[in-house]
């Protein structure tokens, strides 16, 4: 790893220490994931944490092909391949989570810590900073250590329903040296306590050919799990290929995706 990116990582676990040290006694853990929206949207991430000695593991999968390039022969893209990305957060304490994830798309390793700033009890607005890099091990692709940083807004306007803003900028994508955008997203309620969650992310005007991004996600839980159906036009899961719009296994605005995530959670606090 470049030295510039080893010093952005010992600052994010100094940053972490001295975060962590009044978050546990401030206030008592916050209530599960599954009783909110989660600590992610879909692509994009929530203000939400875990809680503390909470752990999540996530799988991901977005089908390579669209659904109309496919058929009933391949159901419609699924029988196509995936692009997979495998995630583990620990909640170290009740305002911190540390964060590993994992894409196969370019061999990509997304370290991060995300640190809850504002979140009292019984108000509808909560913020949280996440920080972190993109480390690309594929051999071949320029800029391979490429860090970033995102400011997340939640608001709760009513059982099931929340407005998100996820403001971020990453150094290198696969087409631009620097790349700031604002994922934006909401859910709604759905029948059986389900979710309906959307997200969107505006093309990047610094790029012409920067494409829009859109996911829908069906989302249900229970007390130790998620399942997801996603629709998406992009493949992108990891910030360095999303936040730019110029994913680079390439997609058009009018592309339609199948994606499912599975997150499960261990909770030790009880």
């Amino acid at each position: 790893m470049a030295a510039g990116a080893r010093r952005f990582g010992i600052g994010l676990a100094v940053a972490a220490w001295l975060a962590a040290l009044p978050a546990a006694a401030a206030e008592p853990p916050p209530a599960p994931p599954q009783a909110r929206v989660g600590s992610r949207l879909i692509t994009a991430h929530t203000p939400h944490t875990l809680g503390a000695r909470v752990l999540q593991a996530t799988v991901d999968f977005r089908m390579s092909e669209t659904v109309e390039d496919g058929s009933e022969r391949d159901l419609w893209g699924i029988d196509s391949g995936a692009d997979v990305g495998l995630g583990l957060a620990v909640g170290v304490a009740s305002r911190l989570d540390l964060e590993l994830y994992r894409s196969s798309f370019h061999e990509t390793y997304e370290p991060a810590l995300k640190l809850a700033l504002w979140r009292p009890r019984d108000r509808p607005l909560t913020a949280a900073l996440r920080a972190g890099a993109d480390l690309v091990r594929r051999q071949g692709v320029a800029d391979r250590d490429r860090p970033f940083g995102q400011l997340l807004l939640g608001l709760r306007l009513a059982r099931g329903v929340h407005l998100f803003l996820a403001p971020a900028c990453v150094r290198h994508t696969p087409r631009l040296r620097d790349a700031c955008n604002v994922p934006f997203g909401f859910t709604l309620p759905f029948a059986g306590g389900a979710l309906i969650k959307v997200e969107g992310l505006p093309a990047n005007r610094d790029l012409e050919e920067s494409q829009a991004q859109w996911q829908v996600a069906l989302s249900k839980a229970t007390p130790t799990h998620v399942l997801e159906l996603v629709l998406a036009n992009s493949r992108a899961t990891t910030m360095d290929q999303y936040l730019g719009g110029d994913f680079a296994g390439g997609f058009a605005r009018d592309d339609v995706r199948v994606g499912v995530h599975v997150v499960t959670l261990f909770d030790s606090s009880r």
